[in-house]
Formats: C-alpha cells, structure tokens, sequence
C-alpha cells in the first residue's frame, strides 16, 4: 500500500489513458506534477490511477503517488478512495467498469469533487428553466431534422452546431449565410491545427457534409454571439471557480482568450486577465467595475444553479461572451477544467491557488461528513437508549398490573 501521510484519507485522482501512458514513460504531465505538489501543504494520500487499473472484484487500485521524500514516482496498490477526483472520464472500451466503480465508490461514501460531467445540451435543457438565467441564454435547439437548421438559420443567419458532450471546442461549427445565398461552413481542425472553411452553394450539401461531420452523433443548433473582435479574432471569456477551505465560491480569474484568425473557436488562443484586455480596449473606468460586478454576479449564480441540480462541485470552469454591446452571454460549463488559460493569464501562483482550493474545499466536505457521520451515531444511540427506556417501562408496567 501507498505511505501515508500526515492524513489517513486516500484522495484518488482519476487520470486520462494519455495522461496515465505518459506516467508510464516517467513523464508525469504539468497539472498532476503541480496537484502533487500542491498537496504537500494538505497531506492527503494522494494517488493517481486510470480505469482499466481498477479492480471492481478486490476493489483495489493500480496507482502511481509521488513520494516526496526521495522525489520520486512510485506505483503501489491502494483501496478506493475517500475522496475522488475525475481528471479524465472512461473510454467505451471502460464504461461498464466505470459506471460499477462509481457505484461501489458511492456505496462506500466517497466525497466526489465533481460529481457530474456538464454535457452542453443538459445544462442548456436544465438552464432554460431557470428564470433568473434567461438574459444570459442563447436560442439552443436540438437537431432532429433538416429544417431545423435551415429555421435557425433564417432567424439568426450565424449559428453553431455542437456536440451534445464534448470539451476543448471538438465537434463544433460555425454555419453562416454569405450574400447569394452561400452557406460557409468554419471549423478547428485539433490534429492539423488549422481553420477549415468551406462554402455550399445549396442547403442539400451543406447537409450532407454536416451529417458527414457528425457521424450520427447529436449535436445542437445555437444562435451565434456577436461576440466581440479584434482583427478577425474572436474574444471570449473563461472563468475559473472553486469553493475555497471555507466552502465559499473563489473566483480565481477570468481570462480574455483571444482566437486564431478566422478560427470560430478560442482554442490554442492567446490569454490575458480580463482587467488588462478592458484596459487595452480602452474602456472607461467605471464601465470596466459595472462590468465586474455584472460578471461575477453571473458567475455565482451558475455555479450555484449548476449544484441545485447535480450537487456540491469543488471547481466549475464557466465560457461566456460579450457581445459588441458588453451583454454576457453563457456559452458552457466544464468541471474538468484544464486551466489552460488561468495558467496563460495569470501564471503558476494562480493556478496553484486554484489547486489548493480544490484540496481545501475536500478536508471540509470531509469534516462535514464526518460531523454528519457522528449526529448520526448520536441519533441512533439516544433512540437505542430511548428503547431501552420504554422496553424497562413495560415491563415495570406489566410486573405491577400482575402484583394487583
């Protein structure tokens, strides 16, 4: 088993396949190196394990921890966690022995820092119930048959079409009407690391090549934001939250991203603390502090509506845009946050702070469990006792009835 530190509870971080291939090669990825050392100021039992190193028959788990004492990477076999962690979720091939494990974790009372992945099409469905975040939506159908791009497309003229899951801008396009009725068609490639535009001169094709797209898979259809740009760059913004050591909402930063030329999406974009990106856009003072206090107010107010649905999150990492006319516009929710751009804008300390509240806000939901766990041995013992009482009563009761 794991050495144990300073504290007994086994805090287990669950690791993408890629990220746990490159353990293997002794190349422990950025995030997980800071999260290690992060943890030296909290002492959990820290280990670091992908699915298909779970045992769900001996419910033991295949993990790597870092010992600090000679600064190295070791692997041993620990029990399932008390508090656990999701930084990658299950392959296919992993579903099954996902979905026990998380059952058996359940059954043994596990804290879960994230209890829910936000796919995007569930959030919307679920927001757009929510009266008080109304203002911040944008029109989100689902697709179910051509006609129902072509509407959205003869009310809004821009929209994108998303997968109903997915992170890192994957399976998202941009669709536009050009003059002559041309549809063009914008995209991020990850594996070229390029835009690809392409333009149908009649809606049959841009159908066709939409569902080539998709492969079957579901996707929505949303209005696009006007978002505002720079040169043919889009501007978005991402914020980053947690609940510190004392169960508050921490907002940790909030990055402008700034896209690629011509790229509908913000990934592999250049970051800077939103402060700076007003500043440098000129805005007045007092605008940028009205500003600030409208964004934070809406940053609580998802993340408290996200947990009225799915429960106590330790971290939520918010998209939003603004418009041309600064009006916030919600775009998705992450709570496997990568903190791409925290660590782009605001540097290692911050992303670090980000770290330790994550670990902080596990000691308190533990305590609190633990206090849970002790009203609830007390309850039990006083109805034990009260039993007692009556059961001595009745028999007090019965023995004089028979003197009588």
């Amino acid at each position: 088993m794991g050495k144990k530190g300073k504290s007994a509870h086994l805090f287990g971080v669950l690791i993408s396949n890629k990220a746990w291939r490159e353990m293997t090669k002794n190349k422990t990825p950025y995030r997980l190196q800071q999260l290690a050392k992060v943890n030296s100021s909290v002492n959990f039992n820290m280990y670091f394990f992908n699915m298909r190193q779970v045992d769900t028959k001996a419910k033991t788990i295949s993990a790597y921890y870092y010992d600090p004492a000679d600064g190295k990477w070791k692997k041993d076999i620990f029990p399932y966690p008390d508090v656990l962690y999701r930084r990658g979720g299950a392959t296919k091939r992993d579903r099954a022995r996902f979905k026990k494990f998380m059952k058996q974790c359940r059954r043994n009372g596990t804290v879960f820092l994230n209890p829910a992945q936000l796919g995007n099409w569930e959030i919307y469905n679920y927001f757009n119930k929510v009266e008080s975040l109304q203002e911040y939506l944008l029109e989100t159908i689902l697709f179910r048959e051509p006609d129902d791009l072509m509407n959205m497309l003869f009310r809004h003229e821009k929209v994108y079409l998303k997968g109903v899951t997915g992170r890192k801008g994957k399976n998202v396009m941009r669709v536009s009407v050009l003059p002559d009725n041309i549809f063009q068609t914008k995209n991020y490639s990850h594996r070229k690391d390029k835009v690809r535009i392409y333009e149908f001169d009649n809606f049959d094709d841009l159908i066709a090549y939409v569902k080539s797209f998709y492969k079957g898979k579901n996707f929505m259809v949303q209005e696009a934001i006007e978002l505002l740009e720079v040169e043919d760059r889009i501007i978005d913004l991402r914020a980053e939250l947690q609940r510190n050591k004392s169960g508050e909402i921490d907002i940790t930063g909030v990055s402008a991203r700034v896209s690629q030329k011509n790229s509908p999406i913000t990934i592999n974009s250049v970051a800077y603390p939103v402060q700076e990106f007003f500043e440098t856009i000129g805005m007045p003072f007092t605008q940028r502090m009205k500003l600030k206090q409208d964004i934070n107010h809406f940053l609580r107010l998802v993340y408290t509506e996200t947990e009225k649905k799915y429960g106590k999150f330790a971290e939520i990492g918010i998209d939003f845009g603004l418009t041309k006319d600064f009006k916030i516009k919600f775009i998705e929710c992450n709570s496997q946050s990568a903190k791409v751009s925290l660590l782009k804008a605001y540097g290692e300390e911050a992303f670090n702070h980000a770290l330790l509240n994550i670990l902080q806000s596990a000691e308190q939901e533990l305590q609190i469990k633990k206090g849970a766990e002790e009203d609830q041995g007390c309850f039990t013992r006083m109805k034990v006792k009260t039993a007692d009482y009556w059961d001595g009563f009745t028999e007090w009761v019965k023995e004089g009835w028979k003197k009588l």
